[in-house]
């Protein structure tokens, strides 16, 4: 019973002792973890740095691929008008020319 009772004594401490082995313990582990700590907010810090450069980059290009789109389709209006004008220039030759015809043959 002796043999056990050394190995298994109730740790007996007094409150200030274990409050500042508790305090000595996290500090020790805080230590030892502080270098993992930093480098993990410097990538955490690496990675928005990233990810913001690459959200503007793809505004960015959103904006100069909407300025394309709008310039293709304003040269399209343009052209679609241009050519609406040129067939209504030949719908209406076409009809003076029969009304010349029809005039020719009366």
């Amino acid at each position: 019973m002796g043999f056990f009772y050394i190995y298994n004594k109730p740790n007996i401490m007094n409150k200030e002792d274990q409050s500042s082995g508790f305090a000595d313990t996290f500090l020790s582990k805080l230590k030892e973890q502080s270098f993992t700590i930093i480098i993990l907010v410097g990538i955490m810090y690496y990675q928005n740095v990233v990810f913001t450069n690459q959200m503007n980059e793809y505004k960015k290009m959103i904006g100069e691929k909407e300025q394309i789109i709008l310039k293709l389709t304003d040269d399209e209006r343009g052209r679609l008008l241009e050519r609406e004008k040129y067939l209504m220039n030949q719908r209406d030759e076409f009809i003076r020319d029969m009304k010349v015809e029809m005039k020719s043959r009366k």
